[in-house]
């Protein structure tokens, strides 16, 4: 092999050596919308079957907020399937995150109520409910929007709410917001990195 094929191989190395290294030191690709700076939020304290329960019981993990109902036909359900995927693709991990749904149809999603709906996606995603005084305290310090729209004349009824999840880092912070759609292998992704952090 003479000079010039032997300069020209280990300039083709040292070109894809650098390559990779660029890859590497670029920031990772994020699917939420990323909140820069971090906000602080509000606590609240809302009701699970486990009796009342804080915002701030869960400083030390990363929170994904969550605000649906139990009577939802397709987007809750999507949204927590997807989240259910995230966490198990998690594995120990998942012990860092902690998912809570907080049911915004305060006439009929009570806490057992919550508590059953969620079980059939994870156990360790925990249900809050309260009056309606208590949520809209609570939508409203997160810019949730939700109404109970009017009864059929069977009295079934829907709620309209905002479809977005909110992440929270280890201190409370509003760090990210994940719109609708996201897919449960998009979450794993951004979760991975807020662990990470």
């Amino acid at each position: 092999m003479n000079r010039q094929k032997i300069l020209f191989a280990v300039l083709v190395g040292l070109l894809l050596i650098g390559i990779g290294l660029y890859q590497y030191t670029l920031p990772p690709l994020l699917h939420g919308s990323v909140i820069e700076p971090p906000k602080p939020m509000p606590d609240f304290t809302l009701t699970s079957t486990r009796g009342p329960v804080s915002l701030t019981d869960f400083r030390g993990k990363i929170v994904v907020l969550y605000f649906g109902y139990t009577g939802c036909p397709d987007v809750c359900p999507t949204t927590l399937a997807a989240l259910r995927q995230a966490l198990n693709g998690l594995g120990e991990s998942a012990s860092q995150v902690q998912v809570l749904f907080i049911a915004v149809d305060w006439k009929r999603d009570t806490p057992e109520r919550v508590a059953a709906y969620l079980s059939a996606f994870r156990p360790d995603f925990i249900g809050l409910g309260g009056s309606q005084a208590e949520m809209d305290t609570a939508t409203q310090a997160f810019g949730i929007h939700y109404q109970l729209n009017p009864p059929d004349e069977n009295g079934y009824y829907t709620v309209d709410h905002t479809a977005s999840q909110q992440i929270l880092d280890r201190q409370g912070n509003l760090v990210m917001v994940w719109p609708y759609g996201l897919t449960g292998d998009e979450m794993l992704d951004d979760l991975k990195v807020l662990i990470r952090k």
